[in-house]
């Protein structure tokens, strides 16, 4: 009697995870993902539990479907688990853990698509480390330059304001006729002195543009860089 309780039993469950499956397979095929991934979470199984994150991860919510796929322990199902879990942490530009998950996928089995996403990842992510060591390095330079530039202002003012000084001391022991033409040597050399100093802010103001464009120039990089569209290169889950 309790054997025939139990294979009705099981019967009723066999007949009521088909019909899920059924329902979750037809909204799937229809990209109803967020109904698929509903219906795959109510079978007890690791394998809908898979079709369930990759539901969730049809539909863009990745975080959901990193949930999901941790909760797999079938070990005939790790291989998709890792290996999908690294595609959607590439999602979430998380990609040193992309790569951990990739490995872990490799180590169970040798697979074309996680090597090549593997190599793929690690390529953007070589890319990002020399940027930022060039970064680094341009900065360092730009700031060298600014402090000679500060320098080279500081001794040209201590030259003029010395030179300065010494002709107001050599006008003192001179005569009117004397200083009359001092005057108007001292309004030449104003004007040589302006035109210096005119040159010597337009060659500021170049320079400056010229940093502002170098610093245009990297924060466009970067933003190109962090834009970069690798996630449509990588090969897609593993159903």
């Amino acid at each position: 009697m309790r054997i025939i309780i139990f294979l009705i039993m099981f019967k009723f469950l066999f007949a009521f995870d088909f019909f899920h499956i059924l329902k979750a397979n037809n909204y799937f095929k229809n990209k109803e993902y967020i109904k698929a991934a509903k219906e795959y979470e109510k079978i007890h199984s690791d394998k809908a539990l898979l079709d369930a994150a990759n539901s969730y991860y049809k539909e863009k919510n990745y975080k959901k479907a990193l949930t999901l796929y941790s909760k797999i322990k079938d070990k005939n199902l790790l291989f998709d688990r890792y290996y999908n879990s690294g595609n959607a942490y590439v999602r979430l530009k998380e990609l040193n853990k992309a790569v951990e998950m990739y490995k872990k996928a490799i180590n169970l089995k040798k697979d074309k698509d996680a090597e090549y996403n593997l190599k793929l990842i690690e390529k953007l992510l070589k890319k990002r480390k020399n940027k930022s060591k060039n970064n680094n390095s341009n900065n360092k330079n730009s700031q060298k330059k600014h402090n000679s530039q500060n320098k080279d202002l500081n001794k040209n003012k201590k030259n003029t304001a010395g030179k300065k000084q010494n002709k107001s001391e050599h006008k003192q022991t001179k005569n009117k006729k004397q200083t009359k033409n001092k005057n108007s040597l001292q309004k030449k050399q104003q004007k040589t002195d302006l035109e210096k100093n005119s040159l010597k802010n337009a060659k500021m103001k170049t320079q400056k543009k010229e940093n502002n464009t170098t610093d245009l120039r990297m924060k466009f990089y970067e933003k190109t860089l962090k834009n970069l569209n690798f996630n449509s290169l990588i090969i897609p889950l593993k159903d």
